[in-house]
């Protein structure tokens, strides 16, 4: 039985002033299909769903829609919280949050997905549906997602979109390319067409090389035809042109042509272009006088309260020298309180020899009214060069470089931050929540880097496949204590 057509989108363009955004012939969406849509920000993405879902008219083209579209906004706020299905809203956990002014941002997102969840045989749109969501937010969220039947979702959590999603469409410089499977086969099917793409490109280069080869080779002899064999005169080289019925200037003038044929085959040849390959350099580390330290931070009955709310009581804990340590615990359970308190040092240990880079999540150390690259030159302890390559890793290209960072979206100036701390004299990082903002790509990209890092790394992030790749330990505050973490 063939699959019921719910949306059809064909010929869609779609511009902001005189940039267009969008620019796609087809995207077809059938019944129990879970999309996932992925791209690096700005791509369009969220464009693109708001188009679909019907939120947005595009400039030209068709949309055709055979269904009920519910469409989920990454920042929207919804202020009648009264109206969402009470027993959907305690699926969520946020049963008595409905009838409250002032909610968090966790709470405020789990809300809003349980009045979508209400909208019975609806296909949903969801714009990263897991922004401001704990470990439990999201696993609750991936369980309520996969009674939908349909979706296209964007999410910047990659465990969502494997558990999720049975296609991927990637979204580059306007256009549409599907992938059949999850996330990671997504990746295998990429990883393979840049293999056969880098296998076509040597073939191309060493064929080229042949007939440039062959080329040369006629022309030369061409050029030693056309010359009088040495030792002999004129009339014997007549006589002997006369008994081979060639005249050397004939044998020259086929011997040219020759050559331009084979010309021709170069100029005529499909060219292959090298697939792109980033740059692999990395700070030198040594640069920033590393303590030898064993043990870099110790934490010995540690108290913290704010207020009548107990954060810690009398927890213990430690990390080794060169170490990614994940810092984890629901909402509220002081992860950027205990990174806050690592930073200052209060009640807490940290070697002297120890210099820490905390990249917040207000990215207060950037210079607004400079340029990337003068923010950079600012704080950077290693060479140009290795710092115009740190920030090529992160996905900050030449032009970006030169912006100012006042002019930065908030998953660039996340970049930049990360940046400065790379190639300044920091050797002890802390990072809060670095995942956000950052499209799929730019994650992957800050994984490889700290995957490299030979610094001491704490951090807190609610992305799981990110803290699977990084942390080498995870703590978890629990019960007012830390404890290590499976």
């Amino acid at each position: 039985m063939a699959q019921k057509l719910l949306i059809k989108a064909e010929n869609i363009v779609h511009s902001y002033g005189e940039q267009t955004v969008l620019d796609f012939d087809k995207f077809y969406l059938y019944e129990g299909e879970k999309v996932g849509l992925v791209g690096v920000n700005g791509a369009g993405k969220s464009t693109l769903l708001k188009i679909l879902s019907g939120e947005l008219k595009a400039t030209e083209g068709t949309v055709f829609r055979d269904c009920n579209p519910v469409y989920f906004e990454q920042f929207a706020s919804d202020e009648s919280y009264y109206e969402t299905d009470y027993s959907e809203a305690g699926k969520m956990g946020v049963s008595e949050q409905i009838w409250q002014e002032n909610v968090s941002g966790g709470e405020d997102t789990r809300i809003r997905l349980a009045k979508l969840f209400s909208n019975n045989q609806a296909v949903a749109f969801l714009d990263e549906p897991t922004s401001n969501l704990d470990f439990e937010g999201v696993n609750m969220l991936k369980k309520r997602l996969k009674e939908i039947d349909t979706m296209v979702i964007i999410c910047h959590d990659r465990a969502v979109l494997n558990e999720l999603c049975n296609r991927i469409v990637d979204l580059s410089f306007g256009k549409l390319q599907s992938y059949s499977g999850n996330y990671d086969e997504y990746v295998a099917q990429k990883e393979e067409q840049f293999k056969t793409k880098q296998n076509e490109y040597e073939n191309y280069q060493a064929e080229k090389k042949r007939l440039q080869g062959v080329y040369l080779e006629k022309k030369i002899k061409a050029v030693k035809i056309e010359k009088k064999p040495k030792n002999i005169s004129a009339s014997e080289a007549k006589v002997r042109a006369y008994i081979g019925n060639h005249k050397p200037e004939d044998k020259a003038r086929n011997m040219e042509k020759s050559a331009t044929n084979v010309l021709k085959r170069i100029e005529h040849m499909e060219v292959k272009e090298k697939p792109k390959v980033e740059p692999t350099a990395r700070p030198d580390f040594r640069l920033t006088n590393p303590p030898k330290n064993p043990i870099v931070i110790r934490g010995e009955h540690v108290s913290f309260s704010y207020g009548d709310k107990v954060i810690f009581e009398d927890a213990d804990f430690m990390i080794k020298n060169g170490s990614k340590v994940a810092i984890l615990g629901g909402n509220g359970a002081g992860k950027t309180t205990l990174l806050e308190m690592i930073n200052k040092r209060e009640e807490i240990y940290v070697v002297p020899g120890a210099k820490i880079g905390y990249a917040k999540q207000n990215m207060s150390q950037i210079d607004l009214n400079k340029t990337v690259l003068e923010n950079v030159r600012r704080v950077s302890i290693q060479s140009e060069s290795l710092s115009r390559i740190i920030l090529a890793r992160l996905l900050l290209s030449e032009r970006d470089i030169n912006k100012m960072a006042k002019d930065l979206s908030g998953g660039e100036r996340m970049k930049l931050s990360f940046a400065m701390l790379f190639v300044s004299d920091v050797n002890l990082l802390i990072l809060d929540e670095p995942t956000n903002y950052l499209d799929i790509p730019s994650v992957e990209a800050l994984e490889k880097l700290l995957m490299e890092y030979e610094g001491t790394l704490v951090f807190t992030s609610h992305d799981k496949t990110f803290v699977e790749r990084i942390a080498t330990e995870k703590l978890i505050i629990k019960d007012r204590k830390l404890k290590k973490a499976e």
